[in-house]
C-alpha cells in the first residue's frame, strides 16, 4: 500500500496531523487548537499555524516545513476574513480570552469525495474548501456537504485504521463510514441539480474573491473582491438578524425558501442568528439557505430566483427590500464605497418600486374611501346598464319630435 506521509494539495494541516498520528500510534502529540501569539491574536494550525508548530509536526513527521507551511489556508486563501471560515463560535469578536474555550473549525465532507478516496486506495482526509463559510456544495461533484452521519445523524466522527484497506471516516455513534450519502439527497438529487449549480456558481465567485481575485464582470459588474465579499457579509446579517416590527417573521431568511438546497432537513424555519457575522456560525443548512437568498439578491440574473425559489415568486430583491428592516438597509446603503455601484443601483431601483407600489396601493385605498362616503354601498355593486348599440342608439340620441316642437 503506498504511504501518503506528506499532506495532500488541498488538505487541512489538522487531518494531516490527525491522520498521521492514527497511522504511527506514538504517544507524542502535536497540538492541533488554537493558541494566541505574543499579540494576543488567535493563530490556528489550519489557517496560520505559527513556527513552533510547524517545526514540532516536521520533526515528528520528517516533513519539511515549507511543504507544511504551503498547506496552510492564509497561502492559498490570501484575502480570508476570519469570518467566512467556518467556526464553532464568533472567537473575533471582542477580546481573546485565555480562560474561553479555543476556537475550532466547523468541520462537513463531501461523500462522493470520501467514497473516490476509498476507491482509489487513499487515505481519508479533510479537504481545505469544507470547511470554508462560503462553500455548502462541493464542486468537484456537485454535491451538497454533509456533517452528519446518514445512519444516526450524529455528527461526531473520527479517524480509524481497518485491519485491511486505507483510513476511513467513521462516525462515533453507530461506528459506520461517513462516506454513504444521505438518502433524501439521493433522491431529490436529479430534480435539485439545477439549484444546486445556482449555488455553487456564487460560492465560486466568493472563494475567487477570498483568494484576492477580481469576481467576474460579467455577472458581477463594476464589483471588486471587497465589494463582494462586504455585500454577501451585509446581506446574510440582514436576513438573519431578528426582526423587532411585527407582524413580520423571526428572520427574513425565512421568506427565502428552497428545499432542494437541503432536502434532509425536516424543519420548517430557521431561527435568527444575533450575531454580527452569521455565515461564520450558521448550521450548514442554514448555510446553503444563506447563499441560495443571497445568489438571488445579489445577481440580477431572473432566472436564479425562479429556479431557486418557484416561477410564481416575486424578485428575490424585492422580497429583500420587504422583509429586511428599513433603517438597518439605510446604514448599509450609507457608506458609499462598501458596496458596489451595480448593486447600488439594484437597491435604489428596488426601493423606487416599492415606494411607487406603496404610493399607488395608498391612492386606491383613498378612492376607495371617498366612493364609500359619496355614494352609498348598495351603488358601488349595482350593475351598469349596457348602452345601446346599432340604430337604437341613433334613435336614443335624436331627440323626440314633440321634444324639439315644444
Amino acid at each position: 500500500m503506498k504511504a501518503y506521509h506528506a499532506p495532500f494539495a488541498d488538505e487541512l494541516l489538522a487531518s494531516w496531523h490527525a491522520r498521521r498520528r492514527v497511522e504511527e500510534c506514538g504517544p507524542q502529540q502535536v497540538a492541533t487548537h488554537a493558541v494566541l501569539n505574543r499579540n494576543a491574536e488567535w493563530c490556528h494550525p489550519d489557517i496560520n499555524p505559527t513556527k513552533a508548530w510547524l517545526k514540532a509536526a516536521s520533526a515528528r513527521f520528517n516533513v519539511s516545513t515549507s511543504e507544511l507551511n504551503a498547506c496552510a489556508l492564509a497561502r492559498r486563501y490570501p484575502a480570508l476574513p476570519p469570518d467566512f471560515a467556518a467556526w464553532n463560535l464568533a472567537f473575533f469578536l471582542g477580546r481573546p480570552d485565555e480562560t474561553g474555550p479555543a476556537p475550532r473549525l466547523r468541520i462537513s465532507w463531501c461523500t462522493r469525495c470520501l467514497a473516490d478516496d476509498f476507491a482509489a486506495g487513499r487515505p481519508a482526509h479533510i479537504r481545505q474548501i469544507w470547511v470554508m463559510a462560503a462553500a455548502g456544495f462541493c464542486h468537484m461533484h456537485r454535491w451538497p456537504l454533509d456533517d452528519q452521519c446518514s445512519a444516526c445523524g450524529a455528527g461526531q466522527w473520527r479517524f480509524a485504521a481497518p485491519p485491511r484497506g486505507t483510513l476511513r471516516m467513521i462516525c462515533r455513534s453507530c461506528w459506520r463510514p461517513v462516506e454513504r450519502a444521505n438518502s433524501a439527497t439521493l433522491e431529490s438529487a436529479q430534480d435539485s441539480q439545477e439549484c444546486w449549480d445556482c449555488v455553487i456558481g456564487l460560492e465560486t465567485e466568493l472563494l475567487n474573491a477570498v483568494r484576492g481575485k477580481i469576481p467576474d464582470q460579467f455577472r458581477f459588474n463594476f464589483t471588486s473582491a471587497s465589494h463582494l465579499i462586504n455585500a454577501v457579509r451585509d446581506i446574510c446579517r440582514l436576513l438573519t438578524r431578528r426582526n423587532r416590527v411585527p407582524p413580520r417573521s423571526d428572520t427574513a431568511l425565512n421568506s427565502f425558501k428552497c428545499p432542494a438546497l437541503s432536502p434532509a432537513r425536516t424543519e420548517v424555519d430557521f431561527l435568527p442568528i444575533d450575531t454580527t457575522f452569521p455565515l461564520a456560525t450558521a448550521t450548514l443548512a442554514q448555510r446553503r439557505a444563506l447563499l441560495g437568498a443571497v445568489a438571488a439578491i445579489i445577481q440580477p440574473l431572473r432566472h436564479i430566483g425562479t429556479t431557486l425559489f418557484g416561477q410564481g415568486s416575486d424578485q428575490a430583491i424585492d422580497i429583500f427590500i420587504r422583509s429586511v428592516e428599513g433603517s438597518a438597509l439605510d446604514n448599509c446603503m450609507a457608506e458609499p464605497k462598501r458596496w458596489s455601484p451595480s448593486f447600488r443601483s439594484q437597491i435604489s431601483a428596488a426601493l423606487d418600486r416599492r415606494r411607487h407600489k406603496e404610493l399607488s396601493l395608498r391612492l386606491t385605498d383613498q378612492m376607495q374611501r371617498l366612493c364609500l362616503r359619496n355614494d352609498p354601498p348598495d351603488a358601488l355593486w349595482r350593475p351598469r346598464q349596457a348602452a345601446p348599440r346599432g340604430r337604437f342608439a341613433q334613435a336614443s340620441r335624436q331627440p323626440s319630435g314633440n321634444v324639439a316642437q315644444g
